[in-house]
Order: structure tokens, then C-alpha cells, then sequence
């Protein structure tokens, strides 16, 4: 390394310019006069005995009075300790950087057991009174009745509230329609007997077995991936194959959707009969997480399997990739659901706003279906 690049790192690790050229110069210099090395280093005389003062608060230089100020460099055992500190800290910083590069750490997320059913009906309770967009719910008439008043309230804020009612094939449904209007979105009844289940924003998860269980015990999730599997267990087992008993859907629009499946179910055959479909999209931008509201038209959907000509989709067809596309009139932009990768915007909530052709009543699709 020559002069130059020398004087180069020095300044880099926090020497000012003079003190690079003097500190430098005294090294190849040895001991001599504050004067001559300000001729020998460059610095001007009126700023060499600051210059050299400050080299040796920071134990780079020591000085001493002989018929005038002298200076020498001191030992780098010593002088450098400093320095390599810092040398040190890069060095770790490198190593940090390199390790954390090839095996990031995971992301954040909270996966907790607990043995009693009531912790999990506690964390229920605050998570539906924390919803902002969805709730799927699975629950016993008691279990709703006790919930019902924050179910309420979600509603009230516009969160999409989807409830699937156990009742024994014996019984007559303890829940009458008027005690689910401006509660939920849907209601579903089902004869067999489930898990307690909870799912808030396709993010936090409750579950604990059904009363018959042998073992009482809860599930506290509060992590999009894993609650992604819940998502469909719901979907599957608690929602798709069980009768609608309540509904507060108008039958025009507007129409709102937060499961992206079901809004490609409703709009795909009208897609067909080329129908005109606006639609707001309001959600984040899946690669930067920027909040998004798009309006515009549906022009396509898109997903993994094959569509079939005898009606909407199945939710078994739509279990891959399920996306739509709008067409805000300056850029076309692909949606998918809560939490998508591969599509440009992760969809929240959608609007269906105008249809069209929405007056002919051969179009008109069920949508308690």
C-alpha cells in the first residue's frame, strides 16, 4: 500500500486530512519538530500544533518539549487499538451479513398450546373485537349467543362475518334468522359435531376440539401461512357442503367479496356471456406491501383448473392459483386473495359495483350457494 492509499484509509476510518498527512509522515519521519513536519506532511504551520495535539488525545502521536515542541509516532500496540475495535466490528459485520444472507431468519409468528377451552374462548373474544375484514366462525348455538354481541359490532364495522351453527339432526336450529340479521354476512347449519373454530383476517387462528372430545385443549395461531391451512379446512369441511340458512346479500349490486374464489364463482359466468363487470379492488401491492385501492373493469379470471361450461366453478377447481383480472383503463393488474404471491395485488376485499346485463334474470346467480 502506497502513501497515497494510505492516507486514503486513514480518513475513511475517521483521521480528518491533516491529521492522515502528519500521522503518515511521522511514521516515515520518526521523531521531528512540530515545524518540520509541517513542512514535510503539507499541513499549515498555524494548524500543525492542533493537528498534533489531537493525534495525541487520541493516542495516535506523542509530544514532548525540548528547545521546541517534538513529535512522535507512538507504538501501534498501542496506537491502534482503536482502530482495530473497528476493524473488528466490520469484519463481524461481513460475517452478519453473509450468514444472515444464506440463512435468513425466519419470519416473525406465534403457535401456542393451551389446555383450557376457555383461554382459547378469551382470545376469540379479542380477536373478533380486533377484526378488520373477515371472520369465519364455527360455533354451537350457546357458543353464538355468547359471542354474538362482538359479532355485532364486527358487522357494524363492515368486516365480513361468516358463521357455520352446529345443530344435532334431532333438533330444530335454536337460531332463528332474525337472531343472525346484522350479526353476519352468512350462516350455514350443520348436523355434525366440529372443533370450536375462529378465523380473523386469514391471520389469527382459534381452535379447540368439539365437546365430545376426550382431551380438552386449544390451538393460538397468529401466522398468515399456517393459518392458510385452517383457511381451507374451514372452506371444506365447516362452509362448502353444508345448507345456507341466513344470508343478508342483496340481489343487486353492489356485491362484496373477501375470498377471492367465490368472487371468481360469481363472476366467471358472466365473464362468458361477455358481460361488462366493474369493480373495486382494495388491498397491498403483494411485492412492496403498499396499500392499494384500484377501481376498474374484470376483464378475466384465471385459475389452476379447468372451468366447466354447467355452472360457477367448484371450490375443488378453484384450490390452485385463483386470480382475476382488472383493467383500471391505465394498467392491468392481476388479484389474488389475502396473502398472494405470484399476482401484483393481494386482495382484501372486492366489490363487484355494476354488471351490465345484470337485469336479465337468465344471469342472475344464487349467491347463498
Amino acid at each position: 500500500m502506497d502513501t497515497d492509499e494510505l492516507v486514503v484509509v486513514l480518513k475513511r476510518a475517521g483521521f480528518s486530512p491533516y491529521q492522515a498527512d502528519a500521522y503518515v509522515a511521522l511514521l516515515e519521519l520518526g521523531a521531528i519538530s512540530a515545524s518540520d513536519l509541517a513542512d514535510a506532511s503539507g499541513v499549515p504551520k498555524p494548524r500543525i500544533y492542533d493537528v498534533v495535539r489531537d493525534l495525541e488525545d487520541r493516542g495516535y502521536v506523542v509530544t514532548y518539549e525540548q528547545d521546541r515542541l517534538y513529535a512522535r509516532a507512538n507504538d501501534p500496540a498501542e496506537a491502534l487499538t482503536g482502530l482495530q475495535a473497528q476493524i473488528n466490528q466490520f469484519e463481524n459485520a461481513v460475517e452478519e451479513i453473509q450468514a444472515r444472507w444464506h440463512e435468513p431468519n425466519p419470519a416473525e409468528y406465534d403457535i401456542t398450546l393451551v389446555q383450557q377451552f376457555q383461554s382459547v374462548f378469551d382470545r376469540a373474544r379479542s380477536d373478533i373485537e380486533s377484526a378488520e375484514w373477515h371472520i369465519q366462525l364455527a360455533v354451537t348455538p350457546d357458543q353464538f349467543y355468547d359471542l354474538r354481541p362482538l359479532l355485532q359490532q364486527a358487522h357494524e364495522r363492515g368486516v365480513y362475518v361468516q358463521i357455520s351453527l352446529y345443530a344435532h339432526r334431532d333438533e330444530i336450529l335454536p337460531v332463528e334468522p332474525t337472531n343472525l340479521q346484522g350479526v353476519c354476512t352468512e350462516a350455514r347449519h350443520r348436523e355434525l359435531p366440529s372443533a370450536f373454530f375462529l378465523l380473523t383476517d386469514r391471520t389469527r387462528v382459534c381452535y379447540a376440539p368439539h365437546v365430545h372430545s376426550p382431551r380438552e385443549y386449544g390451538v393460538l395461531i397468529d401466522d398468515r401461512v399456517t393459518a392458510y391451512v385452517f383457511h381451507w379446512f374451514f372452506l371444506t369441511c365447516l362452509w362448502e357442503v353444508h345448507d345456507p340458512i341466513y344470508t343478508d346479500r342483496s340481489e343487486t349490486p353492489p356485491f362484496t367479496f373477501v375470498e377471492i374464489r367465490e368472487c371468481i364463482r360469481f363472476v366467471e359466468p358472466f365473464l362468458l356471456d361477455e358481460a361488462t363487470i366493474t369493480a373495486r379492488v382494495e388491498g397491498y401491492n403483494s411485492r412492496t406491501g403498499r396499500e392499494r385501492d384500484l377501481s376498474g373493469e374484470i376483464i378475466g379470471v384465471d385459475y389452476t383448473g379447468s372451468s366447466s361450461d354447467n355452472g360457477p366453478a367448484t371450490i375443488g377447481q378453484l384450490s390452485g392459483k385463483a386470480s382475476i383480472i382488472l383493467d383500471t383503463g391505465e394498467e392491468t393488474y392481476t388479484v389474488g386473495g389475502k396473502g398472494a404471491i405470484i399476482e401484483k395485488i393481494s386482495a382484501d376485499r372486492i366489490t363487484v359495483e355494476t354488471i351490465d346485463e345484470y337485469s336479465d334474470s337468465t344471469k342472475q346467480i344464487d349467491l347463498s350457494k
